[in-house]
C-alpha cells in the first residue's frame, strides 16, 4: 500500500512482531531439553525460562502477522488487479524463499551433522543430500521435527510461513475472481459492544475446534508439532494450521466491516486483562507443570534418535494429561485476546507515523528472511564461549537486527536481481571453497552491515538534530 494510505499503528505493530522473531529464533539455542534437535543449541547455557518464553511467544507471533497481513490484500488487490497482484505477491514472498533455500537451506543440516558428531560430512554433500531429499519428496509428505537428526532432510524453514501466506492469498483471490465485478454494498459499522462480542465469541469457537482436532490428532498417532508439506511447495504445522486460517479469514473480515479504521474495537485495558488472565494461566500451566514433567521425556526421544540402545518411553500420567488439555484450549483464547490487546494499545500509543517505523516497516519481510542465518552462524560462534546466554542474545540482536536492515536497504530492497546473484554466487564460491570459507564470508557481511547501519543511524541522527537547531 502507498505509504499515505497506509494505516500506521498496524505497520508498526507488524515491526514489533517481526522483530519479536528475531529474539524467538536467538532463544532457541537456550531451549534445551524442549528444541533438542536446534542445530546449535547451547545445552549448558538453556534455561527453562527459555523454554516457557519460545512456547508463549510461538502462541501469537504468527497468528498476529497472518492477520496483520490479510488486512492489506483486499485494498492492494483492488488496486493492482488480480494478475499482477499474484505476480506481485509471488515476488515478494516465493522468490526469497527459492533464493533462501538454495543458497543456506543446508546451513542447519551441516552444524547439526558437526555438533551430533557426523564429522566426515562434507558441505558439498550436505547440499546434494539436501536437494536429493527435496526430490524424493512425494506430493502429499508428513514430516516430524525429531526426524531431522536421523538424516538430512528438506525443510522450509523460517521461510514455511511466506509458502502459506501465498498459498492463503492465492486461493482468496482465486474464489473471489466470480464477485470480483459485483458492486460492493455498504458497510454497516459494527458497534463496540458487538465488536467484542463477535471476538470473543470467535475466540471461544476457536479454542473448541482446535481442542477436538488436537485431541482427534492424538488419537490417531498423528504428530501435533509435525508438518505437512503438499506438493513441495507448502508447507504449515499440523496443530498451528487450525489457528493460522482462522485467523487469516479473521482478518479479511475485519477489513470487510472496517474494525481496525472506523470501528471501536474495544479499550487496550479490557483485552489486557483477558489477555493477562488467559496468557497467564497458559504461562503458569506450561513452566510450572507441563515442562517439568516433559523434559524428561524430550531427553530419552533425543537418545533414542542418535543411539542403537533405545529407553522405554514413560507414560503420560493422568495428572500431565489434565493439563494438557487446558493447555490446547488457552492458547486460541490467548492468541486472539493477545492479538487484540496488541491492535488496541498500538492504535492507543503507536499511530503517529515517524521516519524510522515507515523505515522498518517497509524492510520488514527481508529482515524476517534474512536474519535466520546470521542467529544460527553467530549462536555457531558462541557455543563454547563461557558467558552467560542473556549477554549471547543481547549481542545478537543488537548486531544482527541493524545488519538485516541495513542489507535490505542498500542491497536487497534497491537491488534484488544484483542481490541474488550476489548471494547465490557465493553459495557456488563456497560450495568449492567449504563451510569455513562460506562461515567468514557470512560473519564478514554481516559486520560490515552491521557497521553500515550505525554510520548511517549515526548520520541520520545528526542531520535530524542539525535541522532542529
Amino acid at each position: 500500500m502507498e505509504t499515505e494510505k497506509r494505516i500506521v499503528y498496524l505497520d508498526n505493530l507488524r515491526n514489533i512482531i517481526i522483530y519479536n522473531v528475531v529474539v524467538y529464533h536467538a532463544f532457541l539455542a537456550f531451549a534445551y531439553p524442549l528444541l533438542f534437535w536446534w542445530a546449535t543449541v547451547d545445552k549448558d547455557g538453556s534455561a527453562r525460562i527459555y523454554e516457557t518464553a519460545i512456547r508463549t511467544m510461538y502462541v501469537y507471533m504468527m497468528p498476529c502477522v497472518i492477520f496483520i497481513a490479510a488486512l492489506f490484500i483486499l485494498p492492494s488487490l483492488q488496486r493492482s488487479g488480480a494478475l499482477a497482484y499474484i505476480k506481485k505477491r509471488f515476488t515478494r514472498l516465493y522468490v526469497p524463499v527459492i533464493v533462501f533455500l538454495f543458497c543456506a537451506g543446508d546451513i542447519f543440516p551441516y552444524l547439526l551433522s558437526k555438533r551430533i558428531g557426523n564429522l566426515s560430512l562434507t558441505y558439498p554433500d550436505t547440499f546434494i543430500a539436501f536437494w536429493r531429499s527435496f526430490a524424493n519428496i512425494p506430493l502429499i509428505y508428513f514430516s516430524d521435527a525429531d526426524k531431522i537428526m536421523n538424516t538430512i532432510g528438506f525443510n522450509f524453514y523460517h521461510t514455511w510461513f511466506l509458502t502459506l501466506l501465498f498459498f492463503l492469498t492465492l486461493i482468496f483471490v482465486l474464489a473471489r475472481l466470480p464477485f470480483a465485478k459485483k458492486a460492493a454494498k455498504p458497510v454497516s459499522l459494527d458497534s463496540r459492544n458487538k465488536i467484542i462480542l463477535k471476538t470473543i465469541l470467535f475466540a471461544v469457537t476457536l479454542s473448541l475446534v482446535y481442542f477436538a482436532v488436537a485431541w482427534w490428532y492424538v488419537v490417531h498417532d498423528i504428530q501435533l508439532n509435525g508438518w505437512t508439506l503438499l506438493g513441495k511447495a507448502v508447507i504449515f504445522e499440523n496443530i498451528q494450521i487450525w489457528v493460522l486460517v482462522p485467523l487469516f479469514a479473521f482478518g479479511l473480515y475485519a477489513y470487510k466491516k472496517e474494525w481496525l479504521t472506523r470501528g471501536d474495537i474495544g479499550s487496550w485495558k479490557i483485552w489486557g486483562m483477558l489477555t493477562l488472565i488467559f496468557l497467564g494461566l497458559y504461562i503458569y500451566l506450561m513452566h510450572f507443570i507441563y515442562l517439568p514433567e516433559v523434559e524428561g521425556m524430550y531427553k530419552i526421544v533425543e537418545h533414542n534418535t542418535l543411539f542403537e540402545d533405545k529407553l522405554e518411553m514413560p507414560v503420560i500420567g493422568d495428572y500431565l494429561a489434565r493439563v494438557i488439555i487446558p493447555i490446547w484450549l488457552l492458547v486460541p483464547l490467548a492468541c486472539v485476546f493477545i492479538l487484540m490487546f496488541l491492535l488496541s494499545f498500538a492504535k492507543k500509543f503507536f499511530n503517529k507515523p515517524n521516519a524510522v517505523t515507515a523505515f522498518c516497516s517497509k524492510h520488514s519481510i527481508n529482515v524476517y528472511i534474512l536474519h535466520y542465518i546470521p542467529i544460527l552462524i553467530f549462536q555457531y560462534t558462541f557455543l563454547n564461549v563461557p558467558v552467560s546466554p542473556v549477554l549471547k542474545i543481547v549481542v545478537m540482536i543488537i548486531i544482527i537486527a541493524p545488519a538485516c536492515l541495513w542489507l535490505s536497504h542498500r542491497l536487497v530492497y534497491p537491488h534484488p536481481k544484483t542481490a541474488i546473484l550476489f548471494f547465490v554466487t557465493l553459495k557456488l564460491i563456497a560450495l568449492a571453497a567449504g563451510f569455513e570459507f562460506y562461515y567468514w564470508a557470512l560473519l564478514a557481511i554481516i559486520f560490515i552491515s552491521f557497521t553500515g547501519a550505525v554510520f548511517e543511524f549515526t548520520k541520520f541522527m545528526a542531520s535530524r538534530k542539525k535541522a532542529k537547531c
